[in-house]
């Protein structure tokens, strides 16, 4: 268990806020799947195992739970005032002071700077908030948008590990970007 008080809600701007996961939108977030499951199936196999809406309240009480135990941090992400995907903290260690961040997007709101503006103030908090010293993206090296996220954010690229995910039947490259806390100086 980790030693994390984390955030009810992060403001990333005007228009967009992530919200601790929660019931409130169990409805919006499973319709985003469904419209948005083509999109989200080359890169999150997750997207495949929700056949009904019944699904959806037995995943939020896992993620609530982990959130309370600080094993994941995961926010809801709203854009003018509707769901319009998630973000997490991942992977929390609190012995060596490094997470990693997943996020995905409702299709229809892709393309609007959400992922950057979210992953960006999400890194601000790992490193202000929770005293992180090194924040990791992985993407699938042929998920442009993910990569370029990272690489936007100015995440350093350190590696790809080859055929390092099994999705949807095909194995595929991961790429690994990391940011250090400019706060930390040699790791202090």
């Amino acid at each position: 268990m980790n030693e994390f008080k984390p955030a009810e809600e992060i403001i990333v701007g005007d228009e967009i806020t992530m919200r601790r996961m929660s019931h409130d939108y169990d409805q919006a977030r499973y319709d985003a799947i469904i419209s948005s499951r083509e999109h989200l199936l080359p890169w999150m196999p997750w997207a495949h195992f929700y056949q009904s809406f019944d699904e959806m309240p037995k995943f939020i009480d896992e993620q609530i739970e982990a959130f309370n135990k600080g094993a994941v941090l995961g926010y809801d992400i709203i854009y003018k005032s509707q769901f319009v995907g998630a973000i997490d903290l991942h992977n929390l260690s609190a012995e060596h002071r490094r997470c990693e961040i997943g996020y995905w997007l409702d299709k229809k709101c892709t393309g609007k700077g959400i992922a950057s503006r979210c992953t960006a103030k999400i890194t601000e908090y790992a490193f202000n908030e929770i005293d992180m010293h090194r924040v990791i993206i992985q993407a699938a090296s042929q998920n442009k948008a993910s990569c370029a996220v990272a690489e936007r954010l100015k995440f350093a690229f350190e590696g790809t590990l080859r055929d390092n995910e099994l999705l949807d039947g095909k194995y595929y490259d991961t790429n690994v970007y990391a940011k250090l806390n400019p706060l930390h100086i040699n790791g202090q």
